[in-house]
């Protein structure tokens, strides 16, 4: 099965559960969960990673805001997914968990062990995703044209003072040739 093949909804009376590939993180899955993870679901939904697993998933981000409940049994679930993960060097954590399922988690002791997430910048560090730098201005760029180092202020448009072009330099530091100069007519 294909990793694609596995990115299919797992729906139940209870529970859904739609996994996405996450871009930023090599090897990872998104997976949103609305409703109950209880007793009658949960291994469904543990079977649902297993898939997503030998599909050649290795990291997962549990969605949680949907989650309106979790049972001891449900919170087994994850904790024994995680365990089967981490011994092959994937992972498993949670994103944006609700108080409430947050708490059975704390008294069940496994606060320490299962990562929660608050925003997916804190995953994609936890994963090892460099944050990209940002860019500053004043900075020196390169007209486009003719490879001139020119002081830039602030985003906006420029001309370069030896080949006339028009370029545009963006907040993120991108250099864009607007207009080109027309060369003098020859006499």
């Amino acid at each position: 099965m294909t990793k694609n093949d596995a990115l299919t909804d797992l729906r139940l009376d209870t529970i859904k559960a739609s996994p996405v590939i996450y871009e930023n993180v090599r090897d990872a899955c998104f997976v949103t969960i609305e409703g109950v993870v209880d007793t009658y679901n949960s291994s469904d939904f543990k079977e649902k990673l297993m898939e997503l697993f030998n599909a050649g998933f290795q990291r997962f981000i549990l969605d949680c805001q949907g989650v309106k409940y979790m049972s001891s049994t449900g919170v087994g679930c994850l904790i024994a997914a995680l365990k089967e993960l981490r011994a092959i060097g994937g992972d498993l954590v949670l994103y944006k968990v609700p108080d409430e399922v947050y708490q059975v988690i704390q008294i069940l002791g496994f606060a320490k062990i299962i990562k929660n997430f608050d925003s997916k910048n804190d995953i994609n560090e936890y994963f090892g995703v460099k944050k990209e730098e940002t860019f500053t201005f004043p900075a020196i760029a390169n007209c486009p044209a003719c490879q001139k180092k020119l002081k830039v202020m602030h985003a906006g448009r420029y001309r370069c003072s030896d080949c006339k072009n028009i370029f545009t330099v963006q907040t993120n530091g991108d250099v864009i040739l607007q207009v080109a100069a027309l060369s003098p007519a020859k006499q």
